[in-house]
């Protein structure tokens, strides 16, 4: 085991002599003010209030928490003052005085320390690791006592009570595509590392972790895609990362989970399915923030491109409101950027595919234009057998500029029906709230998988998903897909298309928190600063409705709907739809059986499909 000795996690001590005198960078001058004023209050009042109505408050409580201390370790870093030092011990005290840290046993009124390992534990580890680490050559031998054994007794020696038994570990500890995996290991995993030999159980728990960890990195594909969507890939890869640079510090060796290919690219994921900053991604939580670790990884690699591409992010965001980085997801963004922000790097372009079907996931994105798309849209492929998933195949949501126009309903809260066997049943989760295609009222089940293949004509390209086998509505289908198109970088097609042995009815349908007005088979949904034009067809009768959602939490305004209906049961029918950002010029569009032609501003584009089947030409 590896003697303790300060700063060896995350972060090199040159980068913590670096606090002193900060490199001139417009991200480091907000952030370093923000931490001034945020330093001293946390330094005078102790007080955390959360909702201890809401879900998980326990883990909020514990984010709050760890937002405190490492902010005030940083500070005093920066400072040398002791009262922040002082302050970031005296919430360690907090924490180890905690009677519950589990918002899951609290419930339960199991007060055992070692009834459980979950994410509270898992970051209220991290929490501890960092502490004892950034503090380790200076403890008094009371402080030290504090740490080690909060550290043995409602850490350490629970992870391995619930994980320690072959066979017998918690459901997440080798789950492959869940954040619990790296929170919960990496999180020990990091506690490990920074105590050492000061603990006996730290070897094991760092045996352990390193086998928990991997499974979450090695489904990593080519593409680094991850299926929980951009708000959990921001909370696993934190804590994996968190982990794996804190061993390749401790160690002093490369680890080799960081050297997969797949570790690599997912640094662009959220990226790609957050255009403009605007979230675009499936699932629950899809918000995406720029998180200071994701700046650590990129500079690993030396990805420029990323780092310029968040640096574009973050100047914009803390243009607007430096609080609200230290207040997303309540961790200590505004701490950390100082620690691991690059400084000036050298830029590179963002040279990235305008059409990406992201391999093993099977997620789709169409964009005109990189980094900066004016129009984009991201599409539900793949299989939804993944945590946080909803019953969204097929659906897609499209962004222009810097406005998310029509966008899939998404949780606002988690409620105790959230992760319980009728989740689906929710408004949010279900496909009625999502931009899919419905077929005699039904979207693709859950749990299903899709078909998706690229696709390219003359004047267009995009993905077409085949839903055909998956597709269960009372009558057997012959056939069910949805293609969506990029012409000519100006505008989008999304043509559905379904057959069915006994006549029925066809929906494709969009939602939107912006102002829409139809006019006649056309459609204008204006935003705060963008719009976009919609135009419909079919080979089938049909009208366009506008309608409002039924969203679960009161507080939530409901979108409106707009829904492209057959008017009566048909055997086969295809809806198209054409989208543009409003104001760009007229739309025509002709659809028969078998052909649609399509013109616009700097399009014409004929498209021949198979009315019986998943061919286009």
């Amino acid at each position: 085991m590896i003697a303790t000795a300060s700063h060896r996690l995350l972060v090199a001590p040159e980068r913590w002599a670096r606090l002193r005198r900060l490199p001139a960078h417009p991200i480091l001058d907000r952030c370093a003010a923000a931490l001034d004023a945020l330093a001293d209050e946390w330094a005078r009042d102790f007080t955390i209030t959360v909702d201890e109505t809401g879900h998980n408050y326990h883990l909020i409580r514990a984010r709050h928490t760890q937002t405190r201390v490492v902010s005030l370790l940083v500070q005093y870093g920066r400072t040398g003052d002791l009262r922040f030092r002082d302050a970031a011990l005296d919430y360690v005290r907090l924490i180890a005085g905690w009677e519950y840290w589990s918002w899951i046993t609290w419930r339960e009124g199991n007060a055992a320390l070692d009834a459980i390992f979950d994410l509270s534990y898992g970051e209220n580890s991290a929490t501890l690791a960092l502490a004892y680490d950034w503090l380790a050559a200076e403890l008094t031998p009371d402080e030290r006592a504090l740490i080690v054994d909060t550290a043995q007794t409602r850490a350490l020696r629970p992870y391995l009570a619930r994980n320690g038994a072959p066979g017998e570990e918690m459901w997440y500890y080798r789950r492959k595509d869940c954040n619990w995996n790296t929170v919960c290991n990496g999180g020990a995993g990091m506690l490990a590392l920074a105590l050492g030999d000061a603990c006996p159980e730290s070897a094991r728990v760092l045996e352990l972790a390193e086998e928990g960890v991997r499974h979450y990195f090695e489904f990593l594909q080519e593409d680094g895609a991850w299926p929980e969507g951009i708000g959990y890939w921001g909370y696993g890869h934190r804590y994996g990362y968190w982990y794996l640079l804190s061993h390749e510090r401790a160690t002093g060796r490369p680890h080799s989970l960081l050297d997969r290919p797949g570790s690599r690219a997912t640094l662009r994921f959220p990226l790609l399915f957050s255009p403009n900053n605007v979230p675009a991604s499936f699932g629950d939580v899809n918000r995406y923030f720029p998180l200071p670790f994701h700046y650590a990884a990129a500079e690993r690699y030396a990805m420029w491109d990323v780092v310029a591409e968040l640096d574009r992010r973050m100047l914009r965001i803390l243009e607007q409101d430096t609080a609200q980085f230290n207040t997303n997801g309540c961790w200590p963004g505004i701490a950390e950027m100082l620690l691991f922000h690059p400084g000036e790097m050298p830029g590179a372009e963002c040279d990235w595919p305008t059409i990406s079907i992201q391999k093993g996931l099977e997620w789709c994105y169409l964009a005109d234009r990189w980094p900066q798309p004016r129009l984009y849209a991201s599409v539900r492929g793949g299989a939804t057998q993944a945590p946080h998933t909803h019953q969204d195949l097929l659906s897609v949501n499209v962004v222009v500029g810097d406005e998310a126009l029509l966008q899939n309903v998404t949780v606002d809260d988690y409620l105790d029906s959230t992760f319980q066997g009728r989740r689906y049943e929710i408004f949010e989760n279900m496909a009625a709230s999502k931009n899919t295609l419905l077929v005699n009222g039904l979207g693709a089940p859950q749990p299903a998988e899709v078909v998706t293949t690229r696709v390219a004509g003359n004047g267009w390209e995009g993905v077409l998903l085949d839903a055909t086998a998956v597709m269960t509505v009372g009558s057997p289908v012959r056939h069910c897909s949805r293609a969506v198109l990029l012409l000519e970088g100006q505008a989008l097609l999304v043509l559905d298309r379904m057959a069915l042995e006994h006549a029925g009815l066809f929906e494709t349908r969009f939602h939107t928190d912006g102002r829409a007005r139809m006019r006649g088979m056309t459609a204008r949904v204006q935003g705060e600063r963008e719009s976009v034009h919609l135009a419909f067809a079919s080979s089938v009768p049909a009208v366009l409705r506008l309608t409002r959602g039924l969203p679960t939490n009161p507080r939530r305004e409901a979108e409106t709907v707009l829904r492209w209906l057959s008017l009566g049961k048909v055997k086969e029918a295809a809806h198209a739809t054409i989208i543009t950002p409003a104001g760009s010029g007229r739309v025509r569009i002709d659809a028969g059986k078998g052909n649609l032609h399509v013109t616009g501003p700097g399009f014409a584009v004929t498209l021949h499909y198979a009315t019986d089947g998943p061919g286009l030409a």
